[in-house]
């Protein structure tokens, strides 16, 4: 990245109050990575890609919601972010996420979090500023789906959500701010024949959007403290790479797995009722 864009998008970044919060989970995540070797899987903007390379160490990025073109054993660190939503056989995806992770290697995932009752994912699709509806295959995971698909590989060391109602209503709104910006870009293009602002110029709108929301991002945050309670609309889970080795549920000599014994026998049935 030349080192006057990365100076725009480290502008960008500064301003961008969710994308800091991301950033700063992923910092203490990851840890330091002087020396060592990382790879993102996802689409990333730029902004959060250029804080990643800040971090130190060597950097990959990835796209790909397949096979990954790389060598067994290529990194210490792979962080999947707003990725497994898009991918088509999701366990598949990270059995090749384990191959690729050195042995202990330390593995991040940042989903949405499927929840059972939500007010804003409707208005983002309603207003069309949700990222991606057309590819999108899932709508997030449960913590218990999310280690449903590492537990074979993964010895998952925390869980957490962040970004309760009060942040993600904020993230909505500036979401459908920069969404008409973006339309009225396309507008004015059509009027030009063509002829459209600079990337500069889109990216000091973009600025000024983030400025103007970063205070109400500040406000958001301190009121979700009080909604303590709830579980936030994004998940973070942090996972150490073992040897892969499928855990499967006990099951009786009938086949049946405990937990279907459990609910559909009742108990004592060798009484006489």
């Amino acid at each position: 990245m030349e080192p006057d864009v990365m100076e725009r998008e480290q502008a960008l970044f500064s301003k961008s109050y969710f994308l800091k919060v991301r950033m700063r989970m992923i910092a203490q995540a990851v840890g330091p990575m002087e020396g060592r070797s990382g790879l993102c899987v996802g689409v990333v903007p730029a902004s959060l890609r250029a804080r990643l390379l800040a971090l130190g160490g060597e950097w990959t990025f990835a796209d790909e919601r397949a096979a990954l073109p790389f060598e067994d054993g290529s990194f210490e660190r792979v962080l999947v972010l707003d990725h497994l939503e898009w991918v088509d056989d999701d366990y598949a995806f990270m059995a090749e996420v384990h191959r690729v992770l050195k042995p202990a290697g330390l593995l991040f995932v940042d989903t949405e979090h499927r929840k059972r009752w939500t007010l804003w994912r409707p208005v983002r699709r309603l207003f069309g500023v949700e990222e991606r509806p057309a590819l999108r295959l899932r709508d997030g995971y449960t913590g218990t789906g999310l280690f449903d698909i590492l537990k074979d590989g993964f010895d998952v060391q925390e869980t957490r959500t962040y970004s309760r109602f009060f942040m993600e209503g904020t993230d909505t709104f500036t979401r459908l701010a920069v969404g008409a910006l973006l339309g009225a870009e396309r507008s004015d293009a059509a009027d030009k024949e063509g002829e459209s602002d600079s990337d500069d110029a889109v990216r000091q709108r973009l600025y000024t959007i983030q400025s103007i929301a970063y205070p109400f991002y500040v406000l958001a945050e301190k009121l979700d403290w009080l909604m303590f309670f709830t579980r936030g609309y994004r998940l973070m889970a942090v996972a150490r790479r073992r040897l892969w080795r499928p855990r499967r549920a006990p099951v009786l000599r009938d086949g049946r797995s405990i937990v279907d014994a459990t609910l559909n026998t009742r108990i004592g049935t060798a009484a006489d009722f």
